[in-house]
């Protein structure tokens, strides 16, 4: 069956083969396509969605606008189709229900799915899995180098035992999440004992969610940075990409989300401003 996928925004995650796309149909383009899959993943993409289904309405038997943020179904995972080689989903969902994040009612509560060979996790959260499939998990990324944790591990779920387990792979970066200012302590805490099983800050990540006071969401960042991580800024965004922040708050996160820069600025030898 040939199926091409059509992306309504493009990332690093992207596929990025022949029959990938990121915009409507030329005069090269087949026609001759079984299936043709618009994939929307954020929502304020989705009217995007729809006028990319009917610019591809006649290079496919089948023209489907689907993806995330159309709900669609999460209970399955194929390599390579929406995401490139490499990036892997052993589950989907999360059990929490963090008023700032769309997971749980995109994608429900935990599901375990068949683990697939790769060395990106993009899991939502992993150590919210099964014990068992967590060290099934463990074992296929025995045979990975360059591994990454990059969907974010939940801080209070790392235990000095998990640490010890991520410590026995190869493992090139792990994420945390510091999504508010109450998380700081619990996100400290799982630096320390990463730290203790022999991860060094060139391992450790962590998200930092901001956008309200600059002030106090540099200061979380610095003491991330000083207990041994590097913060990660990212700016909320609410379900229609509606906020505009100003100058001052894209230079922010522009130096601190990328980790050149942020240690750079964080150790005190350059400024943001």
């Amino acid at each position: 069956m040939k199926i091409a996928r059509v992306f309504c925004s493009k990332t690093s995650y992207c596929p990025t083969d022949e029959h990938a796309y990121f915009d409507v149909p030329d005069m090269l383009t087949p026609k001759d396509y079984d299936k043709v899959y618009v994939s929307c993943t954020f929502s304020w993409d989705i009217e995007r969605a729809f006028y990319l289904k009917k610019s591809w309405s006649d290079h496919g038997k089948i023209v489907i606008a689907g993806g995330p943020a159309f709900l669609s179904n999460a209970n399955e995972f194929i390599p390579g189709m929406f995401v490139k080689q490499g990036v892997i989903f052993t589950s989907r969902g999360c059990p929490n229900n963090c008023k700032f994040c769309f997971v749980p009612w995109r994608e429900g509560k935990i599901k375990e799915l068949p683990i697939t060979e790769g060395n990106i996790i993009q899991d939502n959260n992993f150590l919210a899995c099964s014990d068992k499939h967590r060290d099934l998990v463990y074992e296929m990324l025995k045979k990975q180098h360059s591994i990454e944790f990059k969907g974010g591990l939940e801080a209070r779920r790392v235990t000095s035992s998990e640490a010890e387990k991520l410590r026995s792979l190869s493992i090139r970066s792990l994420y945390l999440a510091c999504d508010s200012p109450s998380a700081l302590k619990g996100t400290i805490k799982a630096i320390k004992i990463l730290k203790k099983a022999g991860f060094t800050r060139s391992h450790i990540y962590s998200y930092v969610l901001c956008g309200k006071n600059i002030d106090e969401e540099f200061a979380r960042c610095k003491s991330l940075f000083d207990v041994g991580c590097i913060p990660f800024v990212q700016l909320f965004k609410d379900e229609n990409n509606s906020i505009k922040y100003s100058r001052e708050w894209l230079l922010f996160a522009r130096a601190l989300s990328r980790p050149a820069s942020a240690q750079s600025v964080l150790s005190g030898k350059t400024k943001i401003w």
